[in-house]
Formats: structure tokens, C-alpha cells, sequence
């Protein structure tokens, strides 16, 4: 069984590509809907709620989980792997959303920071993000490391994961949305790519997607992530468990309370139970 972590309900856009893509998987996941939104909390918060959350998983038997969830990958990650995982669960693994974008972006493999001579072409690339993503400066730094031609420019976007966990309308998403991206075409008013760098933003897709320009490719982290992760699992068969492709879902908050995916996920994914239930 794999574990899907996230500070609330963007994940599920990480675990509906990762079944589809893996479709023999079980899968386990949690929203921490609780504490949510993770983008205002501080550092050391932001990492001890990582940290309780992918224990809980681990204890209801999970041996991999991904962290799907920006913020968490760009603040906790590299903390929790380094610092807690070699001691309290050494056969156990964390993955992030993080590496396999930068990987996209770059073209150049995470194990390699250096620039080689086969780089991509220069051009532009808009990140979408939460505040907390874009201070971290985490794909910012890990960009420019190995594709110093790439121009990345950032754009974070308070509240729209609040607006898009409360249900907020059409018209009231779309203003937010048209506004972020009217700021950031002025100073890039032709930019060749732009990403969703959090997992909550492709519930909207549509709406980034009719803002910008036609011309703008707009990278799927979903697809990207659960094609890094299959390959991992074929690198790793240790941790490639076959099921029978069942997916759980639970919160830190009260189940009846997270309506959100009610509006933008099919009918698998959107039964929640408490966390206490495993």
C-alpha cells in the first residue's frame, strides 16, 4: 500500500493520476484538513505536521509515501528525510512532488545539478504557487542549479487554496485566478510554459488555462509525478505491491466537512473517514 499525503484536498489531483496510472495499487490517503492551509504556517510547524502525518501513515502500513503536497516537499522534505527517516523507519521512503517537476522543467536529472551541453532551448516559465513555495525559493534555486538558461519566474496566489477548499464559485475563482495572471503576463507577456505548483491549483486548470495565453504550454504535475513514480517503483520492486487498486481516504478534520472534492473529483474520491478510523 501506498500512502498520498497533503495538507487538505489538492492531493487527490496527485492520487487520481497515480491510480490511473497504477491501477493494481492500493493506495492510502491523508488530508490534513485540520491544520489546513499549510501556506501561512511557519517553518517548523509546516515540518512537525509533515512529520505526524506521514507517521500516521506509515503506522496504518504504508512502507512509501508521497508527499503531495508543494508547500510540505519544498519545506519539510529534505528535513524529514535527512533527519527523522534514517532513525524512526529506516526501510521506509518519502517522495515528493517537487523533484519530478524541477526533472520537467530542467530536463536534466535530479542527481545532476550542473548544467551539461545538452541543455533545452532558453525560455520562460511561470510558476504558480502558494506563498510559502515561492518564499522557500525551492524550485527557484533547484531550476536555476541545473537549467541556468531557463528563466523561472514565480507568482504566488493567496487565497485561492482556501477559495478552492471552501467551494468558491466560478465567477469568484475565475477573478482570483484572471488577476494572478494578469500581474505576472506583465512582466512575461509571452511566457512558453507555466506550472501549477500546487496540488490544489489543476482542480482548476480550466480557468489558468482560458487566462493564459494560447500559446503557453500548461504542465500537468498530476501525469508528471505519477510517470516518476512509476518508474521508481521499477527501480525499486521492493516497494511495488500490487492490490487490488482500493483506495482509502482520510482527514484530520471532520469527514462531513470536506466537501471541496464534491465539486471537481469523480465519485472514488470523495468519501473521507477520520484518520482515528485506522
Amino acid at each position: 500500500m501506498i500512502g498520498v499525503f497533503d495538507s487538505g484536498s489538492g492531493g487527490l489531483t496527485i492520487l487520481e493520476a497515480l491510480h490511473e496510472a497504477m491501477p493494481n495499487q492500493d493506495f492510502l490517503y491523508l488530508g490534513d484538513h485540520a491544520n489546513a492551509p499549510y501556506g501561512h504556517r511557519s517553518n517548523e510547524q509546516i515540518v512537525d505536521m509533515t512529520r505526524d502525518c506521514i507517521g500516521t501513515l506509515f503506522d496504518a502500513g504504508c512502507d512509501l509515501v508521497v508527499l503531495a503536497c508543494n508547500t510540505a516537499a519544498a519545506i519539510a522534505l529534505r528535513t524529514l528525510q535527512q533527519d527523522w527517516l534514517p532513525q524512526a523507519h529506516p526501510n521506509k521512503r518519502i517522495l515528493g512532488v517537487l523533484v519530478p517537476m524541477v526533472e520537467a522543467l530542467t530536463g536534466v536529472p535530479w542527481s545532476q545539478e550542473h548544467p551539461n551541453g545538452d541543455k533545452l532551448r532558453d525560455r520562460s516559465i511561470l510558476l504558480f504557487a502558494t506563498r510559502k513555495t515561492v518564499e522557500s525559493g525551492s524550485y527557484l534555486d533547484e531550476v536555476n542549479k541545473r537549467a541556468p538558461h531557463v528563466a523561472l519566474v514565480q507568482k504566488a496566489c493567496p487565497g485561492l487554496v482556501d477559495a478552492i477548499e471552501g467551494g468558491a464559485g466560478e465567477a469568484p475563482m475565475r477573478g482570483l485566478i484572471n488577476g494572478f495572471i494578469s500581474e505576472v503576463l506583465a512582466e512575461v507577456p509571452a511566457p512558453d510554459a507555466a506550472v501549477l505548483g500546487c496540488t490544489h491549483f489543476p482542480l482548476v486548470r480550466d480557468y489558468f488555462r482560458d487566462a493564459l495565453p494560447a500559446s503557453t504550454e500548461l504542465l500537468s504535475q498530476p501525469e508528471i509525478v505519477a510517470k516518476s513514480l512509476k518508474d521508481y517503483l521499477a527501480r525499486h520492486p521492493e516497494f511495488q505491491k500490487n492490490g487490488s487498486g482500493h483506495i482509502r481516504l482520510l482527514t484530520t478534520g471532520r469527514p462531513e466537512d470536506v466537501t471541496m472534492a464534491d465539486a471537481y473529483l469523480p465519485e472514488k474520491l470523495r468519501h473521507f473517514e477520520d484518520h482515528t478510523s485506522v
